[in-house]
This record gives C-alpha cells, sequence and structure tokens, in this order.
C-alpha cells in the first residue's frame, strides 16, 4: 500500500467498536503514526500494541472526549509522544441501544446523547486548532451519520447530534480554511462487520468499517488538499432516495 501519510500524525477518538479498529489501522498501514484513544484505555493499548508489533507506530490512552480536562492532558501527551497532530478524527459517539419516541425519552438522556456525540467533537476540534492554525495545516474528520441529514425514527436526539456536526463542521471549514485546515464529515449508513444483502440501499448490501476507513484515509491525505466542508454518505446509495417505490 502506497504510504500517503508517512511523516504524519493522527489522532483516533473512540477507537474501539465497529469502525474505530479499522480507521486506527489503516492510518497506520498509509503510514502515520497514531494515538489510539478509546473511553476504554484497554481497549485502545491492545490496538496501538497491534500497530506496533507489525511495524508501524502508534501510542494510547484512555479519553473521555466530554471531559475538557482529560482531552487537554491526552493531545497533550499524544504530541509529547508522537509529535504535532496532523489529522484529527472524530469517531467518538454514543447511540442508545432502544428505540424511542423523543417524548418517552428522558432529558438525561437525550443530554448525554447531545453531550458526547456533538459537544465531545467541539471540545477536541477546540483543543487541535490552536497548534494547526499556528503550523498551517491540519486534516479534522469528523464522523456523522446518515441520521444527521435524514432523521432517525426514534433516534430524535442522535440524529439532531449527528446533523450539528454536519453543521459545526461546514462552518469551521468557513474559518480555517484560511489557515490551511480541512474539515470534512463522514455520514455512515448501515455498516455491519461483514458484508450481508440490505434491501434498504441501491447497491443492495450493508457497508463495512473498511468502506468508511477508505474514504477517512483518502480525506487524510495530500490527494484531497483542496477538499473542506463537504459531508460524504458511506450508505450505498441509501439517501438518494426511497429503494423499490412505485409511481
Amino acid at each position: 500500500m502506497e504510504k500517503r501519510l508517512a511523516g504524519k500524525v493522527a489522532l483516533v477518538t473512540g477507537a474501539g467498536g465497529l469502525i474505530g479498529p479499522v480507521v486506527v489501522r489503516r492510518l497506520a498501514e498509509e503510514g502515520a503514526a497514531v494515538a489510539v484513544t478509546d473511553l476504554v484505555p484497554d481497549t485502545a493499548e491492545s490496538l496501538a500494541a497491534d500497530i506496533n508489533n507489525a511495524g508501524g507506530r502508534a501510542w494510547a490512552a484512555g479519553l473521555d472526549v466530554t471531559s475538557e480536562e482529560e482531552v487537554g492532558a491526552v493531545f497533550a501527551a499524544a504530541e509529547q509522544q508522537l509529535g504535532p497532530i496532523d489529522i484529527l478524527v472524530n469517531n467518538a459517539g454514543l447511540l442508545r441501544q432502544r428505540s424511542e419516541p423523543f417524548q418517552l425519552t428522558e432529558d438525561s438522556v437525550w443530554k448525554r446523547i447531545l453531550e458526547v456525540n456533538l459537544g465531545g467533537v467541539m471540545i477536541c476540534c477546540s483543543r487541535i486548532l490552536s497548534g494547526m492554525i499556528t503550523r498551517k495545516r491540519g486534516k479534522i474528520i469528523n464522523l456523522a451519520s446518515i441520521a444527521g441529514v435524514s432523521g432517525l425514527p426514534g433516534w430524535a436526539d442522535y440524529a439532531a447530534a449527528k446533523a450539528g456536526v454536519i453543521g459545526f463542521s461546514r462552518t469551521l471549514a468557513m474559518e480555517t480554511g484560511r489557515y490551511g485546515i480541512t474539515v470534512n464529515c463522514v455520514s455512515p449508513g448501515m455498516i455491519q462487520k461483514e458484508t450481508s444483502a440490505n434491501s434498504g440501499t441501491w447497491l443492495g448490501r450493508s457497508g463495512v468499517p473498511a468502506d468508511v476507513a477508505a474514504l477517512i484515509a483518502f480525506l487524510a491525505s495530500p490527494e484531497a488538499d483542496y477538499i473542506t466542508g463537504g459531508n460524504y454518505m458511506v450508505d450505498g446509495g441509501r439517501t438518494i432516495g426511497p429503494h423499490g417505490a412505485t409511481w
């Protein structure tokens, strides 16, 4: 694989879960040194060990993206260990397991969804921007969702948070473009561990984490230096329009 990110340092939040590990490994394969962070420290450390054992360069830390103090400390430690952060991938997120109408959702629940999915992105961007502005370069890639574009019944809080991520990212792209910083969103649709048939997409299948990681790696690379403010769907065409509808 071409080392498009050789010499770069990337930090990934929410590196556990379904998509995170594949993103971390893809960035490392592309040549980046990766700061692997997750709410569960053991998860981050295991991923970093895999990368280091494979000949890459990684460092790990536990990270709660809703804590301003923790974000500041971890980001500073990552830069001390690996060097200035060139690429920030805000992948940390939270989705309720149970669907329910918004009127039945407790205030503490929807506030937590917003705090993690939107607030966490804003805190991490706030911490990283001063260094990127000083160096006049940087790539910020925020994970949103097709729920933020089309809505998602039963998960109104999640849809609102992801729509907020998209709007925030577009505005941040406007504010930071003059400094050579690009800000983009990636919005996954139905992503599963393995590909399976899915009648809800125009390609007739679900996506896999590698589909998302490939786009993130591209947006992080020099090939995407003239791309900013975008929200890119990885959804098999699901948001194009209804599939199987008749006139």
